[in-house]
C-alpha cells in the first residue's frame, strides 16, 4: 500500500471514529491517534517528495516542524505552522502518548482539545496534500475528492464539540 493510500485510510478512519466519539459522547483514543497520524503521514509524504530524509525516531511534532521549515519545504509548499496551532497539536500529541504509552494514569482527553487539536491535523493534511502539494496529484483526483470531504466531515465534528449549546 502507498503512503498516500495509507493517509486516505488513516483519515477515513479518524473520521468513522470521531463520528462515533460524538454520537456515544465517548472521547476515543484512537480519534486522537488518528488525527496526529494523518498529519505526520502527509508531512512524511510532503518531505520525501522534496527529497528530505525521515529520522527514524521523529517526536510528535518534530515532522510537522521539518513541513514548515523553509529548508525542507520551499515555499509556497511550506507548511504554515503557527505557536498556536503547534500548542494544539501538542495537546493531541501528548493525549496520544498517554493512550499508546500508559504509565499507571486513567487516560482521558477533553472535548475542548479534540475541538481545537483536530482542525491542526486536518490543515496540515490540506496544505501539504490538497492546497500545496509538492509534487502534482500526490493523491489522484477522485481521492482528492474524497479527502476534501472526509477532512471537512473531522472539521465539522471538530465545530461540533466546540458549539457550548
Amino acid at each position: 500500500m502507498t503512503p498516500e493510500a495509507q493517509l486516505l485510510d488513516t483519515v477515513g478512519f479518524t473520521l468513522s471514529r470521531f463520528g462515533l466519539c460524538v454520537t456515544e459522547e465517548v472521547y476515543d483514543p484512537w480519534v486522537v491517534a488518528g488525527g496526529v497520524l494523518m498529519a505526520q503521514q502527509a508531512a512524511v509524504i510532503s518531505l520525501r517528495a522534496a527529497g528530505d530524509t525521515i529520522p527514524a525516531q521523529a517526536g510528535g511534532t518534530e515532522l510537522l516542524l521539518r513541513a514548515a521549515s523553509k529548508d525542507r519545504l520551499p515555499a509556497p509548499f511550506t507548511l504554515p505552522f503557527s505557536a498556536a496551532a503547534r500548542h494544539e497539536f501538542e495537546r493531541l500529541v501528548e493525549a496520544r502518548n498517554a493512550f499508546m504509552h500508559p504509565r499507571g494514569v486513567t487516560w482521558y482527553v477533553s472535548a475542548d482539545t479534540l475541538a481545537r487539536g483536530m482542525p491542526v491535523a486536518t490543515k496540515v493534511v490540506r496544505h501539504l496534500i490538497l492546497t500545496q502539494p509538492i509534487l502534482n496529484n500526490l493523491v489522484s483526483p477522485s481521492e482528492q475528492d474524497r479527502l476534501r470531504e472526509d477532512l471537512k466531515a473531522i472539521d465539522a465534528f471538530a465545530d461540533f464539540l466546540n458549539d457550548p449549546y
